[in-house]
Parts: C-alpha cells; sequence; structure tokens
C-alpha cells in the first residue's frame, strides 16, 4: 500500500501544471501560444525568460518531488517501484487531470525524473544533445523540437541498455516507458518533421 501511495503521490505532483497557473496570473492563454502547449516554454516565449525559468525549475522540481524524500529517507528502496514512480511523474504532466488529461509535453519533468534515477548522467546525455542541437539551429520550429526530443532519447538507448545489462534493468523499464510517453505526445509533430524531409527529398 505504501508503494502504491508514493506512486500516486508522484503522479499527483506531476500533474500540477504550474505554467498553466503561472499563466493564468499573467492573463495569458497558452493555448494561443506556438502551438498551444502548455509548458515552460511557451510561457517563456510569452511573458519572458524569467517567468519560463520559474516554471521550468518547477516542472523539473515536480519530477523529482516528492520521490526524492522517500529514496533519501530510506522509506522506499525497491528500484522498480522508484522507476514506476518516476514515471507517474512524467504521465502526470503529459496527462493532467488538472487539464482534462491533456497535459504538456513532459520534457522538463523527464529531465527531473531522470536526475532521481542517474543524478547527474541521463541529464547530461539529454542536455547534450539538446545543446548540439540549438547550436546547430537557434530559431527552431515545433516540428525540429518534437524531432531534438526524439534524438535526446534515441541517445540515451545505450545508456539505459548498459545499465540493464549491469543489474539495473529498473533504469530500462523507466526508459521505455518514458520513451512511449514522450513519443506519444510528439508524435504529430514527428510526423510532420518526417513526412516534410521526404517530400524535400523527392522534389529535388
Amino acid at each position: 500500500m505504501f508503494e502504491a501511495l508514493v506512486i500516486v503521490l508522484q503522479f499527483l505532483s506531476g500533474s500540477v501544471m504550474y505554467s498553466h497557473i503561472l499563466a493564468r496570473m499573467n492573463n495569458v492563454d497558452l493555448r494561443k501560444v506556438r502551438d498551444g502547449n502548455p509548458g515552460s516554454s511557451n510561457l517563456w516565449r510569452a511573458r519572458g525568460w524569467k517567468w519560463g525559468a520559474i516554471a521550468l525549475g518547477l516542472d523539473y522540481f515536480k519530477g523529482t518531488f516528492p520521490l526524492f524524500l522517500f529514496i533519501a529517507t530510506g522509506s522506499l528502496t525497491n528500484r522498480y517501484v522508484i522507476s514506476l514512480a518516476a514515471l507517474a511523474g512524467v504521465m502526470g504532466h503529459a496527462f493532467s487531470p488538472m487539464l482534462r488529461f491533456r497535459g504538456g509535453k513532459a520534457v522538463a519533468t523527464t529531465f527531473g525524473a531522470w536526475s532521481v534515477l542517474t543524478k547527474w548522467e541521463a541529464p547530461t546525455i539529454l542536455g547534450a544533445v539538446f545543446t548540439f542541437f540549438s547550436l546547430l539551429k537557434r530559431k527552431t520550429t515545433v516540428e525540429e523540437d518534437a524531432f531534438r526530443v526524439f534524438l535526446g532519447l534515441v541517445a540515451l538507448l545505450p545508456y539505459a541498455v548498459y545499465r540493464a545489462l549491469n543489474q539495473e534493468s529498473h533504469i530500462l523499464l523507466f526508459y521505455v516507458g518514458n520513451f512511449i510517453v514522450l513519443t506519444l505526445k510528439h508524435w504529430k509533430d514527428l510526423k510532420k518533421f518526417f513526412s516534410t524531409r521526404l517530400n524535400e527529398r523527392e522534389n529535388r
């Protein structure tokens, strides 16, 4: 029962849409900003870096809390439950009851969840891919942002497999769930990205 409660609490933590709340405080409708995603990146665009950074930090934080407290105090040690709870936090953001289960794209929350599971390792891999992509092209479309997330997830696969081969299969469990959730949330944009690239090749 305790382990199930942790998973539920992490889902509820993830489902708090801070960007949406902060946007409402600033009389901003995020549904009308860029792709309509109720996340920190659109709040950043609508209200500037200060509000965006606050929302980004909160979205990252909810990927770690309250799960981190249970781990730090030693009250939760089952690695598979920890992975499921971390995934529940990501799913809470992606399918938030607060927004009728529509939610956001869960990228910042994913960073938080990976931080709980691997400390700096997985977030560094993801961050390196994101940074490299951003250096190549500073102004990106929604579709290109989705492809960047996809590339980050692909880059994480060897790491997750390596950890699984070293008797840490709970990492691979979280990876698979995380991959499915983020791919679902970015699916339309990914389809459009690849479709555009195929059309460009055919027209050459």
